[in-house]
């Protein structure tokens, strides 16, 4: 049973010419029904294998592989569709490699105050005044070059609550390391544009950059701004944090278990299913 055949059809004119075509109208919506939703024994879970498609997990569970389109109706994260089931390891890999290519390089701004107490600028920071006096830096599409480098990069990102510039395109490789005592191995960032430059703090990888900072030990991970990035937030040696990779990955593992129909259920569900559709 292939879930377009149970909508019903709706006669429509295309060119308003008198040529009447049968559409399937596929705006009809319908949820799980309540009487499933209350019987808990007619759901089950299922853990999608590494590769499986929707068709493949419905011959496995119902010996017939056109039950696929239940996985849609009855887990609400599949609502929007197959770019929405878990993906392949091969899969998820590509596409972090895709989505997350490039660097996300960091500053650690500073606050400079005047003589009567008031800012008057905010070096190295992606928001604040410069020393110029200007608010903001960079713009978005423009050539952004490591000074010692020499890396080169399009700017596509600025996120200022992570306090970070997303380069992608890159040629070479930025500088930014905190961790190379005494001294930070950073460079000057420049726009070549704009003429804007911020010093490095930290460049990574912008798979591996952080997606979010939270308190060491908190088992929520509540984000958290890092003080090193941004005045006035939690030092950096009581954070930790999650990679984009890591939390691309561990979404993924998350949509691999699924809700379905059990197995004596289905045809029921099915049945009920299209009689609502078509009422």
């Amino acid at each position: 049973m292939a879930f377009f055949q149970q909508f019903p059809k709706v006669e429509y004119d295309f060119n308003r010419q008198g040529v009447i075509n049968n559409m399937v109208d596929i705006y009809r919506s319908v949820r799980p029904l309540q009487n499933f939703i209350d019987n808990t024994a007619a759901y089950t879970y299922y853990q999608v294998r590494n590769g499986e498609r929707p068709d493949i997990v419905s011959r496995q569970l119902y010996g017939n592989q056109n039950f696929y389109w239940t996985f849609f109706i009855v887990n609400d994260f599949l609502h929007d569709g197959l770019q929405t089931w878990p993906m392949s390891q091969e899969d998820l890999f590509t596409y972090i490699e895709r989505e997350y290519e490039g660097y996300a390089i960091t500053t650690s701004p500073t606050i400079t105050r005047n003589t009567d107490g008031l800012i008057i600028a905010h070096e190295n920071s992606l928001a604040g005044k410069t020393p110029t006096g200007t608010t903001g830096l960079f713009q978005l599409g423009e050539t952004i070059q490591g000074g010692t480098s020499g890396a080169t990069g399009t700017l596509v990102k600025k996120d200022l609550d992570l306090n970070q510039l997303i380069v992608q395109d890159v040629t070479g490789a930025f500088l930014g390391d905190p961790t190379t005592l005494p001294t930070n191995t950073t460079e000057r960032i420049t726009g070549l544009t704009s003429g804007d430059f911020v010093d490095s703090f930290q460049a990574y990888k912008y798979a591996e950059a952080p997606h979010h900072w939270f308190v060491e030990g908190d088992k929520e991970e509540k984000p958290v701004t890092n003080a090193a990035y941004i005045v006035g937030g939690v030092p950096t040696s009581d954070l930790d944090f999650k990679s984009n990779r890591a939390v691309v990955e561990e979404i993924n593992d998350e949509r691999s278990r699924i809700r379905v129909i059990a197995p004596a259920y289905i045809e029921q569900f099915a049945e009920q299913f299209e009689n609502i559709l078509n009422a």
